[in-house]
Protein backbone atom coordinates (compact mmCIF):
# COMPACT_ATOMS: atom_id res chain seq x y z
CA UNK A 1 0.00 0.00 0.00
CA UNK A 2 1.25 3.79 -0.58
CA UNK A 3 1.59 6.34 1.80
CA UNK A 4 -1.44 8.68 2.53
CA UNK A 5 -1.81 10.76 -0.26
CA UNK A 6 0.71 8.59 -3.07
CA UNK A 7 -0.33 6.13 -5.00
CA UNK A 8 0.69 2.66 -4.53
CA UNK A 9 3.49 1.35 -6.37
CA UNK A 10 2.91 -2.08 -8.59
CA UNK A 11 4.84 -4.98 -7.72
CA UNK A 12 8.10 -4.99 -9.39
CA UNK A 13 7.71 -8.65 -9.60
CA UNK A 14 4.82 -8.89 -11.45
CA UNK A 15 6.38 -6.35 -14.68
CA UNK A 16 7.18 -8.42 -17.54
CA UNK A 17 9.62 -5.96 -18.13
CA UNK A 18 12.20 -7.25 -14.40
CA UNK A 19 12.96 -10.58 -16.24
CA UNK A 20 14.59 -9.08 -18.56
CA UNK A 21 17.66 -7.02 -16.63
CA UNK A 22 20.37 -5.74 -18.53
CA UNK A 23 22.58 -8.84 -17.79
CA UNK A 24 20.66 -10.94 -19.27
CA UNK A 25 19.75 -9.14 -22.25
CA UNK A 26 24.01 -8.25 -22.80
CA UNK A 27 24.17 -12.77 -22.93
CA UNK A 28 21.46 -12.66 -25.27
CA UNK A 29 22.69 -10.26 -27.40
CA UNK A 30 26.46 -11.70 -27.17
CA UNK A 31 25.11 -15.07 -27.98
CA UNK A 32 24.37 -13.70 -31.58
CA UNK A 33 27.32 -14.11 -33.63
CA UNK A 34 29.23 -11.09 -35.05
CA UNK A 35 27.79 -9.18 -37.89
CA UNK A 36 30.67 -10.65 -40.13
CA UNK A 37 30.20 -14.14 -39.33
CA UNK A 38 26.54 -13.40 -39.54
CA UNK A 39 27.07 -12.20 -43.20
CA UNK A 40 29.33 -15.17 -43.88
CA UNK A 41 26.74 -17.47 -42.99
CA UNK A 42 24.26 -16.02 -45.07
CA UNK A 43 25.99 -16.55 -48.29
CA UNK A 44 27.26 -19.90 -47.46
CA UNK A 45 23.65 -21.09 -46.80
CA UNK A 46 22.71 -19.56 -50.64
CA UNK A 47 25.86 -20.82 -52.25
CA UNK A 48 26.89 -24.23 -50.19
CA UNK A 49 24.11 -26.13 -51.39
CA UNK A 50 23.90 -30.33 -51.00
CA UNK A 51 27.89 -30.02 -50.43
CA UNK A 52 27.05 -28.47 -46.70
CA UNK A 53 27.85 -32.11 -45.09
CA UNK A 54 31.58 -31.90 -47.02
CA UNK A 55 32.17 -28.18 -45.26
CA UNK A 56 30.42 -29.73 -42.33
CA UNK A 57 33.18 -32.14 -41.69
CA UNK A 58 35.80 -29.87 -43.19
CA UNK A 59 34.85 -27.29 -39.89
CA UNK A 60 35.43 -30.48 -37.67
CA UNK A 61 31.81 -31.33 -37.38
CA UNK A 62 30.67 -34.94 -35.92
CA UNK A 63 29.46 -37.08 -38.07
CA UNK A 64 27.21 -37.70 -35.75
CA UNK A 65 26.24 -33.97 -35.44
CA UNK A 66 25.53 -33.83 -39.21
CA UNK A 67 23.00 -36.62 -38.90
CA UNK A 68 20.32 -35.30 -36.13
CA UNK A 69 21.07 -31.92 -38.42
CA UNK A 70 19.50 -33.70 -41.26
CA UNK A 71 17.15 -35.48 -38.67
CA UNK A 72 16.40 -31.83 -37.23
CA UNK A 73 16.13 -30.37 -40.76
CA UNK A 74 14.82 -33.18 -43.14
CA UNK A 75 13.66 -31.09 -45.94
CA UNK A 76 14.85 -27.67 -45.39
CA UNK A 77 18.92 -27.73 -46.86
CA UNK A 78 18.88 -23.34 -46.04
CA UNK A 79 18.63 -24.72 -42.34
CA UNK A 80 20.95 -27.71 -42.47
CA UNK A 81 23.72 -25.74 -43.54
CA UNK A 82 22.88 -23.06 -41.17
CA UNK A 83 22.40 -25.56 -38.19
CA UNK A 84 25.97 -26.91 -39.34
CA UNK A 85 27.79 -23.45 -38.95
CA UNK A 86 25.71 -22.66 -35.64
CA UNK A 87 26.99 -26.19 -34.39
CA UNK A 88 30.63 -25.32 -35.76
CA UNK A 89 30.82 -21.67 -34.07
CA UNK A 90 29.71 -23.08 -31.21
CA UNK A 91 32.38 -25.62 -31.29
CA UNK A 92 34.88 -23.03 -31.95
CA UNK A 93 33.91 -19.99 -29.70
CA UNK A 94 35.78 -17.11 -29.89
CA UNK A 95 38.22 -18.94 -32.51
CA UNK A 96 35.10 -18.71 -34.60
CA UNK A 97 35.91 -16.67 -37.72
CA UNK A 98 35.04 -15.72 -41.18
CA UNK A 99 38.87 -16.21 -42.66
CA UNK A 100 38.36 -20.21 -41.14
CA UNK A 101 35.06 -20.59 -43.21
CA UNK A 102 37.00 -19.11 -46.06
CA UNK A 103 39.73 -21.89 -45.32
CA UNK A 104 37.27 -24.78 -44.82
CA UNK A 105 35.33 -23.60 -48.16
CA UNK A 106 38.43 -23.38 -50.29
CA UNK A 107 39.63 -27.22 -48.92
CA UNK A 108 36.30 -28.14 -49.69
CA UNK A 109 37.10 -26.66 -53.56
CA UNK A 110 33.63 -24.36 -52.71
CA UNK A 111 36.21 -21.47 -53.88
CA UNK A 112 33.14 -19.49 -55.45
CA UNK A 113 31.61 -19.09 -52.57
CA UNK A 114 35.14 -18.71 -50.34
CA UNK A 115 35.91 -15.38 -52.89
CA UNK A 116 32.18 -13.91 -52.51
CA UNK A 117 32.58 -14.24 -48.60
CA UNK A 118 36.36 -12.91 -48.77
CA UNK A 119 34.81 -9.74 -51.05
CA UNK A 120 32.04 -8.90 -48.60
CA UNK A 121 34.35 -9.56 -45.91
CA UNK A 122 36.50 -6.81 -47.66
CA UNK A 123 33.61 -4.58 -48.47
CA UNK A 124 32.08 -4.71 -44.46
CA UNK A 125 36.45 -3.52 -43.86
CA UNK A 126 36.33 -1.17 -46.10
CA UNK A 127 32.49 0.03 -44.67
CA UNK A 128 33.81 0.49 -41.04
CA UNK A 129 37.38 2.18 -42.25
CA UNK A 130 35.14 5.01 -44.38
CA UNK A 131 32.71 5.30 -41.08
CA UNK A 132 35.44 5.48 -38.85
CA UNK A 133 36.76 8.50 -41.56
CA UNK A 134 33.59 9.50 -42.79
CA UNK A 135 33.25 13.30 -40.96
CA UNK A 136 36.68 13.93 -42.57
CA UNK A 137 35.85 12.55 -45.78
CA UNK A 138 33.01 13.98 -46.29
CA UNK A 139 34.32 17.47 -45.40
CA UNK A 140 36.82 17.15 -48.00
CA UNK A 141 34.52 16.07 -50.57
CA UNK A 142 32.35 19.03 -49.96
CA UNK A 143 35.10 21.21 -50.22
CA UNK A 144 36.13 20.11 -53.52
CA UNK A 145 32.62 20.26 -54.64
CA UNK A 146 32.31 24.14 -53.82
CA UNK A 147 33.37 26.57 -56.49
CA UNK A 148 36.24 28.56 -55.52
CA UNK A 149 35.33 32.14 -55.75
CA UNK A 150 36.99 34.34 -58.21
CA UNK A 151 38.34 31.14 -60.36
CA UNK A 152 36.85 31.07 -63.63
CA UNK A 153 38.01 27.93 -65.92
Amino acid sequence: MGAPGRPALADASASPVSAHTPQSLWSVILSFPPLDLCAAFDIICDHVGKDWRRLARQLKVSDSKIDAIEVKYPRNLTEQVRESLRVWKSSSGENAAAAHLVEALRACRLNLVADLVEEDQQARGLQRENESTGSTLSLMSWDLDTPTSGVSS
